[in-house]
C-alpha cells in the first residue's frame, strides 16, 4: 500500500496530536496528585496511558509500512 506524502504528513499531525492529548493527561493527573485528588489523578493517568497506547499502535502501523517499502543497502 504506497501512501502519499500528504498522507503520511497527515498520520505525523495525528501522532503529534495524540501526543499533546497524553501529555495534557499526565501533566492534569501531577496536579491532582499534588492536591491529594487520588481518584481523579488515577482517572488521567489512565486516560495518559490509553493515548500512550494509541500512540504506539499509530507508529507501529507507520513503521510496518515503512518496513514494507524499506530496502537495505548491501
Amino acid at each position: 500500500m504506497s501512501q502519499t506524502r500528504d498522507q503520511q504528513a497527515k498520520r505525523f499531525d495525528d501522532i503529534a496530536r495524540e501526543a499533546e492529548a497524553l501529555a495534557a493527561h499526565a501533566r492534569t493527573a501531577a496536579q491532582h496528585f499534588r492536591n491529594g485528588e487520588i481518584p481523579r489523578a488515577g482517572a488521567h493517568a489512565f486516560a495518559a496511558e490509553g493515548h500512550c497506547a494509541q500512540l504506539r499502535d499509530f507508529l507501529e502501523q507507520a513503521a510496518k509500512e515503512h518496513a514494507a517499502r524499506s530496502r537495505p543497502l548491501p
